[in-house]
């Protein structure tokens, strides 16, 4: 109900939204019970497994099914049950685990609640008549109970220490300062931007280095009205280099009509490049269903690594900026737009790692604005980088985020700017959650679900190799009498020794 607004909006009239909503949220709630019934089948069939085992399960079930319904989803993982957000406690597991670590943490606190609430519902003066053996029962469970509350807590203490503030931009040899901008301009009657707004706008904004306009700000009937469109922005964009989003019908659809099909796209355009010569042009891959994906056509191209260059600015020489040949640096960087950032496999392509996404979108309301920011912050966490995003809906949030940054510029239209502080020189080496990929996570706590059937394993072979190790010196003790001599310590009298030696046999 506090998103009815949201839903009713979403496509041409609210009955349609409704329905929609609705049979996308049963969707939801049908994946969440066969998570919870397929832990109930599998520890009813398991009941040799540890209370570890039992405990720990169900954790691992909901992050794979979970993980399963975000690749399949056409919406990624904007219906999943776990927060997005990045103000818990358990963010910095991001770059290392992903959000399916998130997914488990979610149910292993819901299990190990929902355990102790059971267990205070029966009451534990029930258990004082049990024989031994469901005694030990219950000290088991306690014991994993324990250990699992032991471990949730433990992994929150690292967000206490962890330094997770923007990097300062006044110190030149130790980062790159970039000011970055949206373009978002407003007409006084209210009406969407035109290609003229937007243009005056960006020749307006004269200190960034990169603009970016927001999704489908612009509309091109053909490549040659883009092309000149480029040309024009190119002779005002004061040095910087624009992210201009625009949407383009194909060409099978010259002479455009109700049944064509227009591309949704993001070219980055700098006055120094010639016509064609753009140094990015990528399409947007995830269309949001049915508002999109029958009007549009999705791409196919993930998104590649990019570099801006960036000479030395006033008043700092060109060898203090950066070594010779080219005194320059350079600033990884790479794209994508609104709902692509909802799914786990946004960058999954990249072989590096990207200081700056730019992310040009659109929503329709504010909470749906809030939660796709959510998404591309949670994003950009995974492979360790800061994303631009600019939603250029009526009342949509900009901002910055990653890195320290978690700021909301924006609501709504008005352009805005941003310096930023970039690390120099920039690791371009990818986080352990990019390298490794989401199937690792799951191999991780996979394992964790057996780790003490491991631990008892280890701990009986030691235990045993240790009881040969004893056995066989003892053995050697008494039938070389040599090296016992060797082993008794000067002054003692050897008849005492043999004495002990034997009485120390005849006990062991």
């Amino acid at each position: 109900m506090a998103h009815r607004y949201a839903a009713s909006a979403a496509l041409s009239s609210p009955a349609q939204s409704f329905a929609v909503i609705a049979i996308l949220s049963s969707i939801t709630y049908l994946f969440a019970i066969a998570a919870i019934y397929l832990d109930i089948r599998i520890r009813g069939k398991w009941r040799s497994g540890s209370s570890w085992n039992q405990i720990t399960l169900f954790p691992l079930i909901w992050a794979m099914t979970w993980s399963a319904v975000s690749h399949f989803s056409p919406v990624g993982r904007l219906l999943n049950w776990s927060p997005a957000s990045a103000s818990h406690s358990y963010n910095f597991l991001t770059p290392y685990m992903g959000p399916t670590a998130v997914d488990w943490l979610v149910a292993a606190w819901a299990s190990l609640l929902s355990e102790m609430v059971a267990l205070w519902l029966m009451g534990f003066e029930n258990y004082e008549h049990l024989d031994t053996s469901q005694n030990s029962y219950m000290s088991q469970r306690g014991s994993a109970l324990f250990s699992l509350g032991t471990l949730l807590l433990a992994l929150t203490l690292p967000s206490f220490t962890h330094n997770n503030l923007p990097l300062r931009t006044d110190i030149y040899t130790q980062e790159t300062s970039l000011k970055v901008g949206c373009v978002l301009p407003h007409p006084p009657d209210h009406s969407h931007p035109s290609l003229d707004d937007f243009v005056k706008e960006t020749a307006r904004m004269t200190d960034a280095k990169f603009l970016l306009w927001p999704e489908s700000a612009v509309t091109f009937d053909s490549e040659k009205e883009r092309e000149s469109a480029f040309e024009r922005i190119r002779k005002q964009s004061n040095g910087a280099y624009v992210g201009v989003a625009f949407e383009q019908y194909v060409e099978d659809h010259a002479a455009p009509s109700s049944t064509s099909r227009t591309m949704n796209g993001l070219a980055i355009i700098h006055q120094k490049q010639k016509p064609g010569e753009e140094v990015v042009q990528y399409y947007k891959r995830q269309l949001v269903p049915l508002t999109e994906s029958f009007s549009k056509i999705p791409s196919v191209d993930p998104p590649r690594i990019h570099h801006l260059e960036l000479t030395h600015p006033k008043g700092v020489t060109a060898p203090q900026w950066a070594p010779a040949p080219n005194f320059t640096r350079l600033v990884p960087f790479t794209t994508s737009i609104c709902l692509d950032l909802a799914s786990p496999t946004a960058f999954t392509s990249l072989d590096a790692r990207p200081a700056l996404i730019l992310a040009p979108a659109r929503t329709w309301e504010t909470t749906v604005g809030l939660a796709m920011w959510e998404q591309a912050k949670t994003r950009a966490a995974e492979i360790g980088s800061m994303v631009l995003w600019c939603d250029g809906g009526t009342t949509g949030v900009s901002g910055i985020g990653g890195q320290g940054i978690e700021e909301i510029m924006q609501v709504g239209a008005g352009s805005w700017e941003r310096t930023v502080g970039i690390l120099w020189p920039f690791d371009e080496r990818r986080t352990v959650y990019a390298t490794m990929g989401e199937l690792f996570v799951l191999a991780v706590l996979a394992a964790a679900v057996g780790s003490n059937v491991a631990a008892r394993y280890l701990v009986a072979t030691v235990g045993k190799r240790a009881t040969l190790v004893l056995t066989s010196g003892k053995f050697l003790l008494n039938k070389i009498p040599l090296l016992r001599r060797g082993l008794t310590p000067p002054g003692t009298d050897e008849h005492h020794t043999e004495e002990n030696t034997e009485r120390q046999y005849l006990l062991g």
